[in-house]
């Protein structure tokens, strides 16, 4: 009886060792086709980017002070959803 349980174990382990190999490959092929998608639409979105960067700043170069204030603005903004979220993480923790 004490046999039947070990191979039993044995089996299992085995088993087991062939799921983790599966799932392994499955996940190398998802990780590469996702590669193959994400690529050109990073290599895109940078190109945009890049333009839209450039007109933007040749924007902020004629309105300096209008550049200032979206900068300003943004800063703010930003300060206020941090505050917003450590206030409701805060909130959470008591």
């Amino acid at each position: 009886m004490k046999r039947d349980y070990i191979s039993e174990i044995d089996r299992i382990g085995k088993q087991l060792a062939d799921l983790r190999t599966m799932l392994a490959g499955h996940a190398g092929d998802a990780a590469g086709s996702a590669a193959t998608y994400i690529a050109p639409k990073a290599r895109q979105f940078a190109r945009q980017f890049q333009t839209e960067s450039y007109g933007l700043g040749k924007a902020a170069y004629r309105n300096p002070s209008a550049a200032t204030g979206a900068i300003v603005g943004v800063m703010l903004l930003g300060a206020a959803v941090a505050w917003l979220l450590t206030a409701g993480d805060r909130e959470k923790g008591d």
